[in-house]
């Protein structure tokens, strides 16, 4: 199945393309529309589709613009060009731009079919010679490769010094310089470890990132990715470095070759600290362990709630980032730390053990007030030291009470998800409920809210939610829309307008996609 989205300022044509196709009796799934270029590349990005059948002339940004940077941020997608304008120089512009097929208005159904059943062939075609040359060319540059990425993984881990690093990259045809870089580390995780599929991986992602002058990538092992990304400044780097990553990771679940799982590290302003922010890569995966397998996660986003920093802190390290991180297993490890530290005599120990607790109980309070939470009723011994100073007296008794404090804290903690991207989740959520009518709302809106760029936020939403922000921007929408129609005093027209939508036609196709039933259905059965 073809996921197929439209692109077109004319609301008759819109529908024409909508209605006059049986789409259920055909290999294709109309999977969004938008009228015009500016509207639609926010929800092109969420949703991904397949092909994208797009006018020339619209308000804001017209289909060339669209089309050039749909093809920069998402080279798989094919295009299709519609146009009223029987003009050389259209032509001309669009096929430079990698459009796959021109069809001039009026557009007649049975030839718009046959177009996109042609761009289907295509689509399959290119898979199996992409895939065929790939192959080839990799079995024919298997030699240098090895030693490109010898020289690569001695660059990363700070097996070689900067000038040397220069020198061999200019040998090797690699442009290494830069002002800013970052390194990301993918881990796959397979079904099955048949080397098919692993060179099918580094086949797709070669195409991927063939022509890329700012990524420099290499396998370290049969199951790692690395990638060196350049660019002008830390912001650029790693904005790039989620955009990619979120592309690659698309393309390994699109063809079920496995689970990718993504940390990207730290911005290194110079060539000597590459390995610095490899190992913050490298560090992020520490963090996951397996309870974040398969999401794409930056050093900035370690101190989001779920993620065990605890194992590789120092033991010096506050009692509070310790709980910040912590997981149920690592509560006997760091209890033993704490109860290791009590002096031998038994006053001194009692001292002690009264003020590792209060450091604990303070810390945890803490940790839940900022969570929202009463701690009061989750850590009622906050309000009783007497029973501190009696449970400190006792190393056993110690130990068993710490480690239920700090369970009951965990505990909350976990309920409440993530700490940082909690908020973020939370802040968007409030901002699209109280904005949902406003047809202008996009993704761009709602990141710049948030204070992400618009990659970022797309991937930690629908990584933390489990649906897409068109996806929930919809469902809030259609909600409403249901609340309205239940009170029976608007039309449809204008509760259309009331929940977002600027066209009534196109407000009845969303709802009866997302409900089975038109708004006129809908109400006749209230």
């Amino acid at each position: 199945m073809y996921k197929i989205f439209i692109v077109e300022d004319e609301f008759l044509v819109r529908e024409g393309i909508r209605n006059k196709i049986n789409w259920e009796n055909t290999q294709f799934m109309l999977s969004g529309e938008a009228s015009d270029g500016e509207m639609a590349l926010a929800m092109i990005q969420e949703i991904k589709p397949d092909i994208l059948v797009t006018d020339i002339r619209m308000p804001f940004m017209d289909g060339l613009e669209l089309s050039r940077i749909v093809k920069r941020t998402l080279p798989w997608i094919h295009i299709i060009i519609l146009s009223g304008h029987d003009e050389f120089e259209y032509a001309r512009n669009a096929i430079s731009i990698g459009v796959d097929e021109y069809i001039l208005k009026p557009i007649n159904s049975s030839i718009l079919l046959a177009t996109l059943e042609k761009v289907a062939q295509s689509i399959e075609e290119e898979k199996k010679k992409r895939i065929d040359a790939e192959l080839l060319r990799m079995q024919l540059e298997s030699t240098n490769n090895l030693i490109i990425e010898h020289f690569l993984e001695e660059l990363v881990i700070g097996a070689i010094g900067t000038s040397d690093a220069i020198e061999r990259a200019q040998g090797l045809g690699i442009d290494l310089l830069a002002k800013r870089y970052v390194v990301v580390e993918g881990r796959f995780d397979f079904d099955n470890t048949e080397n098919k599929s692993v060179v099918r991986i580094k086949a797709n992602i070669g195409n991927l990132l063939k022509g890329r002058s700012d990524i420099i990538w290499f396998f370290r092992s049969y199951d790692c990715l690395v990638l060196i990304i350049k660019g002008e400044s830390g912001e650029a780097v790693i904005e790039t470095a989620y955009q990619v990553s979120q592309i690659i990771r698309y393309e390994i679940e699109r063809y079920n070759l496995g689970r990718l799982t993504i940390g990207i590290g730290s911005v290194a302003e110079r060539i000597g600290a590459i390995p610095d922010s490899y190992s913050d890569a490298i560090k992020v995966h520490r963090l996951l362990g397996s309870i974040r397998r398969g999401h794409i996660v930056g050093i900035r986003d370690i101190e989001s709630g779920e993620i065990s920093a605890s194992t590789i802190m120092p033991d010096e390290a506050p009692v509070s980032e310790k709980l910040r991180y912590a997981t149920k297993a690592d509560i006997p490890r760091l209890v033993s730390q704490w109860a290791g530290s009590m002096s031998k005599t038994n006053f001194q120990s009692a001292l002690m053990g009264y003020y590792l607790l209060m450091d604990i109980l303070v810390s945890a309070s803490r940790m839940i007030n900022e969570l929202g939470g009463d701690y009061h009723n989750i850590l009622p011994e906050v309000d009783d030291p007497a029973k501190l100073f009696e449970v400190a007296c006792n190393k056993e008794n110690f130990s068993a009470f710490a480690e239920d404090v700090i369970k009951r804290a965990i505990d909350f903690r976990d309920s409440c998800g993530n700490l940082k991207y909690g908020r973020i989740i939370q802040k968007a959520r409030e901002f699209i409920n109280s904005n949902y009518h406003d047809s202008g709302i996009s993704l761009h809106t709602v990141a710049a809210v948030v204070n992400l760029s618009p990659n970022h936020f797309s991937t930690i939403f629908s990584q933390e939610t489990g649906e897409t922000f068109i996806e929930y921007l919809t469902r809030v929408r259609i909600e409403n829309a249901k609340k309205l129609l239940t009170e029976g005093k608007m039309k449809t027209t204008d509760i259309a307008y009331a929940v977002g939508y600027n066209e009534a036609h196109y407000f009845s196709y969303i709802f009866k996609k997302n409900t089975g039933l038109t708004p006129r259905e809908f109400k006749s059965r209230l």
